[in-house]
């Protein structure tokens, strides 16, 4: 059948100081022009999120629960076992190698 795919990037970009923030995102920002802005100066891997929906009718009446589809967010919690994400931050993101859901190149 037909699917509805949606792409969820998180920020990569903190202030480097704060975990959270009373709105839980303005301790985060998104790249601009390529790199982070002086307010957010601490790169952070990028994270996406992919979703895909089974959808049928008419794609103009598509609406998320929320609202419009601007409406649409995702929540990140990190409970990944340590050594899972060392293995990941090691093989991946300090390598500087896209690798699969899989952790593997």
């Amino acid at each position: 059948g037909t699917m509805m795919e949606s792409y969820l990037d998180f920020p990569q970009c903190w202030n480097g100081t704060d975990l959270d923030s009373p709105d839980h995102k303005s301790h985060m920002a998104y790249p601009v022009n390529g790199g982070c802005p002086s307010t957010h100066p601490v790169p952070v891997p990028k994270l996406r999120q992919v979703l895909r929906y089974p959808v049928n009718g008419d794609p103009a009446r598509f609406r998320l629960a929320s609202g419009p589809g601007y409406t649409m967010h995702g929540d990140f919690f990190n409970v990944w076992p340590e050594e899972e994400m060392a293995q990941r931050v090691r093989d991946c993101i300090n390598a500087i190698i896209k690798c699969g859901f899989d952790g593997k190149p």
